[in-house]
């Protein structure tokens, strides 16, 4: 983090400093009362179900050099200075913004609609390995999470990566200008959130809003795949630069290869063959993004496909483990239709020695499309080559129903009312030699059941 002092601080939040301002120079700026450094600064956010003003004695104790709080009957008596705002969260963004004006670094921001994490993932990967710099943590991706990873860079990095999300319309605009990136990809289009979106317009025009704050000479990456996205982003005056499986895009990939291990493939204009040890052909097009960042560093393609050869697969996302002959696919960090689909496409071409076994959980915020969209994944699956499907909670139950309609066969199909309950049932219908995809919305919890799939065996090979 940039070091700043409490009267910069204050002038970059408009907060009353009560109590003596001191000479301290904050170096470190927590939300998490358990993680307070002394020293460090820490913002007292509120949310549904907490108020961390109710801990703040607790964080003077802990050593904080001071807090930001914006209710002023839970700050008397405090031993260390207070910086008195209206509102926290729109502080804390304040800040960011602020310290972002100072960073020399490069700022890229990532958004879209499946695959920010990968993505960055992998950005982060190559660029690693010849520069310096910081990424945003697991999914920091909205007003709070963007600001804290600004806070996060260093005065001497090269880069900040982070990941810009939303939900709903009109969220993302602030986090671009609030991050003004150099550098901005737009690197998927599906329906997720539908219940603010409406339709897969809505997401475009969304999404599309990530560029309001790249910068006048900045770099945009988008998606040449979606004709209706480049009609959106063509009418930004940016460097533009397309990435995708059309070959009428500037960046596309070719000659896929696909496996459980990873994936081969090329890219027009290059005579390199890329290896990236993720499996799915979708995560070709994410590594495109990585390859066009490099370039935009400096990178030759010899030294990015290095750096993507040796990338680790990032938690819950196509997380490769073998227990006991068992391989499981642990895609279950989040799901909307578009992802679903890349999985269950995965599992269908991998090349396997035994059954293929797909876990799928609900996917939420889809609106009045969700009974239709949860109907579309159960066609796919029934179309995958499984031997069983279970679907896990709520409207899971449509693609168990879909699945069956579809032709598979009525003892292939579970269903279970959530993931504590898929966690007892997996174990017993899962054979040695099975391949196992596990995919659902990160709210029904499927690492409940992919826990009990590595629990119930001894412990094995894990990659």
């Amino acid at each position: 983090m940039l070091p700043l002092t409490l009267p910069e601080i204050a002038q970059a939040t408009s907060a009353q400093i009560r109590g003596t301002a001191t000479a301290a120079i904050i170096t470190e700026v927590s939300d998490d009362s358990r993680k307070v450094k002394p020293g460090s600064l820490f913002i007292a956010l509120r949310g549904e179900r907490f108020d961390a003003h109710d801990f703040l004695p607790q964080v003077a104790r802990d050593g904080a050099a001071a807090i930001l709080a914006d209710r002023q009957d839970k700050i008397f008596d405090l031993p260390i200075p207070v910086l008195l705002v209206s509102d926290t969260r729109q502080a804390l963004g304040q800040l960011g913004h602020y310290v972002r004006q100072k960073l020399k670094c490069r700022v890229i921001a990532i958004g879209g609609s499946n695959g920010k994490t990968t993505t960055k993932h992998l950005v982060g990967s190559v660029l690693a390995t010849q520069f310096k710099g910081t990424q945003s943590p697991k999914s920091f991706n909205n007003d709070i999470g963007v600001p804290l990873a600004l806070l996060g860079a260093g005065a001497t990095d090269h880069y900040v990566i982070l990941e810009l999300g939303t939900n709903h319309p009109g969220e993302l605009s602030p986090l671009s200008l609030m991050a003004e990136p150099q550098i901005a990809a737009i690197i998927s289009i599906g329906a997720e959130h539908l219940e603010g979106f409406g339709d897969l317009d809505g997401v475009r025009r969304e999404e599309v809003s990530l560029v309001n704050g790249l910068r006048p000479d900045g770099l945009l990456i988008a998606n040449g795949d979606d004709a209706k996205l480049l009609e959106l982003v063509r009418s930004r005056t940016h460097k533009l630069i397309t990435f995708g499986f059309r070959p009428d895009n500037d960046l596309a990939a070719t000659s896929v290869r696909c496996s459980l291990d990873g994936i081969h493939f090329r890219v027009s204009g290059s005579d390199n063959e890329f290896h990236l040890p993720l499996p799915g052909r979708h995560n070709a097009s994410n590594a495109l993004v990585a390859i066009a960042i490099g370039r935009e560093f400096g990178m030759t393609d010899s030294a990015i496909g290095d750096a993507l050869a040796a990338c680790s697969r990032p938690e819950m996302r196509m997380q490769l483990v073998r227990v006991n002959g068992v391989t499981i696919l642990n895609d279950a960090y989040n799901a909307n239709p578009a992802s679903m689909h890349a999985a269950l496409r995965t599992l269908a071409d991998a090349d396997v020695p035994g059954r293929r076994f797909a876990i799928l959980g609900e996917m939420r915020e889809l609106g009045v499309s969700s009974q239709s969209l949860h109907e579309e994944i159960g066609r796919t699956a029934a179309g995958a080559g499984l031997s069983v499907l279970v679907c896990v909670a709520g409207h899971a139950r449509a693609i168990a129903d879909a699945a069956i309609a579809a032709g598979m066969p009525l003892d292939s199909v579970r269903f279970a009312a959530d993931a504590a309950a898929a966690a007892q049932l997996a174990p017993q219908l899962i054979q040695p030699g099975d391949t196992v995809l596990l995919k659902g919305s990160r709210g029904v919890k499927l690492e409940l059941v992919a826990n009990a799939l590595t629990s119930t065996s001894p412990a094995g090979n894990k990659s």
